[in-house]
């Protein structure tokens, strides 16, 4: 880890990690919003909290292109859909006014657009999750490779 973080100054690279979290003990547990330094051992991050919220809303706002993989927690529960939900309802309203150009990559990202029926307010869909990310870092993909 401290490899990654000497590298990550030596690039000059600003790395945004949650200030704030819901938890609960299971998937349909309590939701209870803590931060970092007060989660049990026994509790379980099923989604970004408010603080963190705000701060992903406002880097979408400071930004031009969106490249999305992954939602923020646990959006198949209600308890922990809020992140993701605030996320792509910013991101739709951003793309709408010509503000950004969207991506959004992953089959849990695709279910989630599909369940706010939003698909078609993003400039670009994939379902692809880690091989979507691999093609953007470069690297050769055998399907790609066949049809070539």
């Amino acid at each position: 880890m401290r490899k990654f973080f000497r590298f990550r100054k030596k690039k000059n690279c600003k790395i945004i990690y949650p200030e704030d979290v819901v938890v609960a003990k299971n998937f349909n547990g309590n939701p209870q919003i803590k931060e970092l330094n007060e989660i049990s051992l026994d509790e379980m991050i099923l989604d970004i909290g408010p603080k963190t919220i705000e701060i992903v809303c406002s880097l979408i706002d400071k930004s031009k292109t969106i490249l999305w993989n992954g939602p923020a927690g646990f959006f198949e529960n209600d308890n922990f859909a809020n992140g993701s939900i605030k996320i792509a309802e910013k991101i739709i309203k951003n793309n709408k006014s010509n503000k950004i150009y969207s991506v959004a990559g992953g089959g849990d990202t695709v279910s989630l657009l599909n369940n706010l029926n939003a698909i078609n307010n993003f400039n670009f869909v994939s379902t692809a999750g880690g091989a979507f990310l691999e093609y953007l870092e470069g690297k050769e993909l055998p399907g790609i490779k066949a049809l070539n």
